[in-house]
């Protein structure tokens, strides 16, 4: 009985403290935020406008989240190897202006009201950003990817998920494999957008001289073609359908399932193409 309970109090005593660190310090207005190494667990970054940062961090272990500031770059590393278990919850608030950069395995990412470069790269956890200008891009293997209210060069991936992408403007590529992508809101002359196996949403601007590439392999394609639209349009499906509200004359090789037309001026390409599924030009 003494031997049980004294390996029963050497096992409680093993167990690492649940700590929480809070530190606010003073940052480059327009500095770069830098996260790393969390391996299992979140990441939520909010903004104001005060040249500080505060990082509130959760974990079980000793000392396991390391915060050094070395003008512009405030860093956040995660040490796995001091974590009771490899769990850890970051919740940042930052200057509007500072850049982020973040990396994690098993990481949920949340952020709002970022106004410069944003990067994050996560293998499993979805990823959610309102914001964002400049170099935008965001990463997940197994989940999904939303962003809202963002301008800039913008890259989107996610290999399980379905992405959103809303209000938003600039250069626009995104790929996926196995999910549905919607892009709705858009101001752009340059998207590119692909998914093995999905559907298509696209609604917003088709500028004259614009590029507008939009494929699936497995899935139905929606566009929404704005009245005064100058573009030449070309189609291909391998046993799909062509739908469109509106009047088109169709030139091309009909039996290849591949053809085109021209609406207005012809000045825009647009570039819609699908192996198994229904496409659908819309009037708004």
């Amino acid at each position: 009985m003494i031997t049980q309970l004294s390996a029963a109090l050497l096992a409680t005593l093993a167990v690492a403290p649940q700590q929480q660190t809070d530190t606010t310090l003073a940052v480059a207005a327009d500095g770069r935020l830098e996260i790393h190494n969390v391996m299992e667990g979140s990441v939520t970054i909010r903004t104001w406008n005060q040249a500080q940062a505060r990082v509130v961090a959760d974990y079980e272990g000793d000392d396991a989240v390391e915060i050094r500031y070395s003008a512009p770059t405030l860093a956040v590393r995660v040490r796995p190897e001091r974590l009771g278990d490899d769990f850890t919850d970051l919740d940042i608030t930052i200057p509007n202006r500072m850049s982020v950069e973040v990396a994690g395995i098993e990481m949920e990412f949340d952020a709002e009201g970022l106004g410069s470069n944003v990067a994050v790269n996560t293998v499993e956890g979805g990823v959610k950003l309102q914001g964002g200008r400049g170099n935008i891009t965001l990463n997940s293997v197994e989940g999904g990817v939303s962003l809202e209210g963002a301008e800039g060069n913008i890259a989107l991936v996610s290999v399980d998920g379905d992405v959103f992408v809303r209000q938003s403007s600039g250069v626009i590529s995104v790929q996926n494999v196995d999910g549905d992508i919607t892009l709705e809101g858009i101001t752009s002359d340059n998207v590119e957008v692909n998914t093995v196996d999905g559907d298509l949403l696209y609604r917003g601007s088709i500028r004259d001289d614009g590029r507008y590439f939009l494929s699936t392999h497995d899935g139905d394609i929606t566009i929404t073609v704005p009245d005064g639209t100058n573009a030449r349009v070309s189609v291909s499906t391998f046993s799909g359908d062509l739908e469109a509200d509106f009047p088109v004359t169709l030139s091309g090789d009909m039996d290849q399932r591949s053809f085109s037309f021209t609406l207005g001026s012809g000045k825009a390409l647009l570039e819609i193409s699908t192996f198994d599924g229904i496409i659908q030009l819309l009037r708004p």
